[in-house]
């Protein structure tokens, strides 16, 4: 069960949550800004070295990173629509 159920963040910000990690830590771990990692949780294309280096970092099968950034970006592409 997640620990973190903010229905405000994306699926990919609640993996980072999960994990115990800020926007700022997170980031400076892989070696990004936070805006860049903020775009990547809000739908913005994502390269997959970015996406491998937070499987590692958030402790986690590269599958739910993949997963929770395809939700992401069904959301913005759903808030876009409607």
């Amino acid at each position: 069960m997640p620990r973190w159920e903010d229905k405000n963040r994306t699926p990919l910000a609640r993996v980072r949550a999960n994990s115990g990690l800020t926007i700022e830590k997170a980031a400076v771990a892989i070696d990004i800004t936070s805006r860049t990692l903020a775009r990547y949780e809000n739908g913005a294309d994502m390269p997959m070295s970015v996406a491998e280096k937070l499987s590692r970092l958030y402790r986690v099968p590269f599958e739910t990173i993949r997963q929770a950034f395809l939700e992401t970006c069904n959301l913005s592409i759903g808030e876009v629509v409607l």
